[in-house]
């Protein structure tokens, strides 16, 4: 979103993990806009208000407190991330092989996470199931 983004939908906090009860407090006594495909959109000055408001608070919860800044960074446009296109110099071929090859190997790696999974789950099963 960074700096440039002069509006805010309930979508953009649920992507950064608010529950619906954080957002109302957050868009509690906000006027929305406008609608756009039916999502209310809110200046984002004036929800960076109400998160430093909410973030003033002492009560709140550290996970909050972390979900809170982290909002407060990416709306001022304070990320480090930076997007790279790493294949951007490659052939649409050669980006697709690159691709392929790199889905073959996380399904590789995947496979033991999957397996543990499943053993879990089923000890898991076993357990409720003799009680």
């Amino acid at each position: 979103m960074g700096s440039s983004t002069e509006k805010v939908t309930k979508l953009h906090l649920q992507a950064f993990g608010f529950s619906d009860y954080v957002i109302k407090q957050l868009i509690k006594g906000l006027n929305a806009a406008s609608t756009n495909n039916g999502l209310k959109e809110y200046i984002s000055s004036d929800i960076k208000t109400s998160v430093e408001k909410r973030l003033a608070n002492c009560r709140i919860q550290a996970e909050n407190q972390e979900k809170l800044q982290s909002f407060l960074i990416w709306l001022n446009g304070e990320s480090n991330v930076i997007p790279v296109d790493f294949l951007k110099d490659l052939t649409p071929e050669k980006k697709i092989e690159v691709l392929r090859t790199r889905i073959q190997e996380l399904e590789i790696q995947e496979r033991p996470l999957a397996e543990e999974t499943e053993r879990l789950l089923a000890q898991a099963r076993r357990m409720v199931a003799s009680k």
